[in-house]
């Protein structure tokens, strides 16, 4: 019996996770799951049709074991933001990359995601901004939490969506070494970088090319169903008035929040 105790313990350590991806939902995840996944499977010949499957690609390339979660953020999980755990003691010992992107692009993106793809929300997205289940008050308690923890991972990294979007490559490349990747080559990074492109990453979408939810049209003849949409920064003036605007910011200032923090 104290054999058999000792090897689950042994069988359980070894499976756990030894690097952790986590991101608020509609942050850029997708998108970094195809650059890391395009640029493994460049370098060490492994299927191209498993780019999205992070863990495989990783672990196929010999990598410490990385998963990918939202930490409690879910929308599918419906939590209200006083559920959201302060504790991050089980990241200690662990390496964390969190994705962070422009709350006010993030709660537009969500908000489709949330009505048009998982149907968790019946509202208009004025509504969604405010509800405190989906909107503002829980991206702001799950992204001040974690700049309050950020120093319990074993290592942290922070990228944002607006870095991505501005130095794709120099990104990437600083994601691969953090997740343990060597031999590197430019070639590789401007591969993925050119493979993962927006118009490319639509197209390949519209075709299912990955045959993945992760990766598909919640309805082809509707483009604000689809999980790639639009990728600009900035692009919330498009859709929020400006009383969601400026309860937004209220939120904010009250907070004290800020990405910029993460990054000094």
């Amino acid at each position: 019996m104290k054999l058999l105790k000792a090897l689950n313990k042994v069988f359980w350590l070894i499976s756990q996770p030894e690097i952790y991806i986590i991101s608020y939902p509609k942050t850029g995840r997708t998108w970094l799951r195809v650059l890391i996944g395009k640029t493994l499977s460049d370098m060490n010949r492994l299927p191209e049709e498993k780019i999205l499957q992070t863990e495989f690609m990783t672990k196929a390339s010999g990598l410490p074991r990385v998963t990918l979660t939202h930490d409690g953020s879910a929308m599918i999980k419906h939590k209200h933001y006083t559920e959201l755990s302060s504790d991050k003691k089980k990241y200690r010992n662990k390496k964390v990359l969190l994705l962070g992107r422009d709350i006010k692009d993030t709660l537009v993106s969500a908000y489709f995601q949330a009505t048009k793809r998982i149907n968790v929300f019946d509202g208009t997205i004025s509504e969604f901004i405010r509800n405190e289940r989906y909107g503002a008050i829980k991206f702001i308690t799950f992204y001040t939490q974690w700049y309050e923890n950020r120093n319990v991972p074993q290592d942290f990294l922070f990228v944002s969506y607006e870095d991505m979007s501005a130095d794709t490559g120099k990104v990437l490349d600083r994601v691969l070494k953090f997740l343990g990747a060597s031999h590197i080559t430019d070639g590789h990074i401007r591969e993925a970088v050119n493979y993962s492109s927006f118009e490319k990453l639509k197209k390949a979408e519209q075709e299912n090319r990955f045959n993945s939810g992760m990766l598909s049209p919640g309805k082809t003849e509707d483009p604000e169903s689809f999980k790639i949409r639009k990728g600009k920064v900035g692009n919330y003036n498009e859709y929020l008035p400006s009383d969601d605007i400026e309860y937004i910011d209220a939120l904010l200032t009250k907070s004290g929040f800020d990405f910029s923090k993460f990054q000094t």
